[in-house]
């Protein structure tokens, strides 16, 4: 396998990586709003941090893969990442009361 080759699947694989990672970040804030019920300007301010740490990680992701260079190849893999957690991964953070029949009776561990 040539290096080129090499370096062009590292990028894919780690770029992907991170999408699938920016949608958990970004899911793990929308639940965390959810349950802090958060009027207009602490969902803009949550929102705002939200988007500041997906942003670092990106480029913190891009400086890994080639030196900080935006890509065509790291920016498709970006989205392919973000289109397998929408399609495999998104909705699988749940909240749960205690609410339902078989969750009475037992005690929340975490």
């Amino acid at each position: 396998m040539s290096e080129l080759i090499r370096s062009e699947l590292m990028i894919f694989l780690v770029m992907s990586g991170c999408g699938m990672s920016a949608g958990l970040v970004a899911e793990v804030f929308k639940k965390f709003i959810d349950i802090k019920g958060f009027r207009r300007i602490g969902n803009i301010i949550t929102q705002l941090v939200m988007y500041a740490v997906i942003g670092v990680m990106i480029s913190e992701f891009f400086y890994y893969c080639d030196n900080g260079k935006l890509t065509a190849t790291g920016v498709g893999s970006f989205l392919i990442g973000l289109l397998l957690w929408k399609k495999f991964f998104c909705g699988i953070l749940t909240v749960t009361e205690g609410d339902n029949d078989e969750d009475k009776g037992r005690s929340k561990r975490f």
